[in-house]
């Protein structure tokens, strides 16, 4: 079997690439000189204005830019996707698990199905890409697995419990494949952006259960109004601009499998950095404990 070279133009499937992070990182990388899939739901239908956007690039700047279909709540369109990357390209060497959808809401007014389908965009559809791509890396001994989280990965908002759950489940698997997958030159990473004006809180899901939400009264309206806060803080100038998830994603791209950080938070923090350097040796010890210590890539010598 080949091992690649890390630093040579890469092969990266980027999904949720119709807007927000996932537009960003798929033409920041781009424009990089790396051959990019800018992954989105329905490329010919309701997201076509999106890929012309990107089309529009390939004409414009001559950029390896390709845009393709997939739903990452769809099984087969999992495959479909990954098999017409390798087909076309001979190999995978970068997956973005991306695209997202963020319920804002009273979490107990979130129905079952609500929260089923929370799972299914944020963890269930991320985790059968990354099962889809990782033999394709395994073959070739090399590949990084970036998962864009959130501060909601690690840290837990009031109202956001739902969201925040599925980003404690993505977070957790990611970690764990960072340990079981480093033998096999494969590397796996955390990025947790904070708060950016993107589509996702325009686009949240409300609670359906009005007999749940009826019990709160007036409290079931604080929610909205924190979204709405939100919103009017991303028009100020102390807003971040939503670029640096993107050229966050591009310096964990470049960098060598063993200076590469596990989690990586963008932008506006609210103390989780301070909270990751404190859980990092906690994790540490634990390894070392287990037994494990050889596990984690940033513990080997260079």
């Amino acid at each position: 079997m080949s091992v690649k070279n890390e630093h040579t133009s890469k092969v990266i499937l980027v999904t949720g690439s119709s807007s927000g992070f996932g537009r960003l990182t798929a033409e920041t990388l781009a424009r990089q000189g790396h051959r990019v899939y800018a992954a989105m739901r329905d490329p010919a239908g309701r997201n076509s204005l999106a890929a012309a956007g990107l089309m529009g690039l390939v004409t414009g700047e001559g950029l390896d830019l390709h845009t393709i279909e997939l739903d990452v709540t769809n099984s087969a369109s999992i495959e479909a996707a990954v098999a017409q990357v390798v087909e076309e390209q001979g190999s995978i060497d970068v997956l973005v698990n991306n695209a997202g959808v963020m319920n804002v809401g009273i979490t107990e007014g979130y129905t079952l199905e609500q929260v089923k389908q929370q799972m299914e965009v944020n963890f269930f559809g991320p985790i059968q890409l990354d099962r889809a791509v990782i033999p394709h890396m395994r073959k070739q001994q090399s590949g990084l697995l970036i998962h864009v989280s959130s501060l909601a990965g690690r840290l837990v908002f009031p109202y956001f419990g739902v969201y925040c759950a599925s980003k404690f489940s993505l977070e957790a698997v990611a970690e764990s494949y960072r340990y079981e997958l480093s033998a096999q030159g494969i590397d796996s990473v955390i990025v947790e952006p904070g708060p950016f004006g993107t589509p996702l809180i325009s686009k949240s899901p409300k609670p359906e259960d009005q007999e749940r939400l009826s019990d709160y009264g007036d409290v079931a309206e604080f929610p909205d109004k924190m979204l709405a806060s939100f919103e009017a803080f991303y028009k100020t100038d102390d807003a971040v601009n939503p670029q640096v998830v993107a050229d966050d994603i591009l310096k964990l791209i470049n960098m060598s499998h063993k200076e590469r950080p596990l989690r990586t938070v963008s932008g506006l923090d609210y103390g989780l950095r301070d909270l990751n350097s404190l859980a990092e040796p906690i994790q540490k010890k634990l390894l070392e404990t287990l037994g494990l210590s050889n596990m984690d890539p940033a513990g080997q010598p260079a």
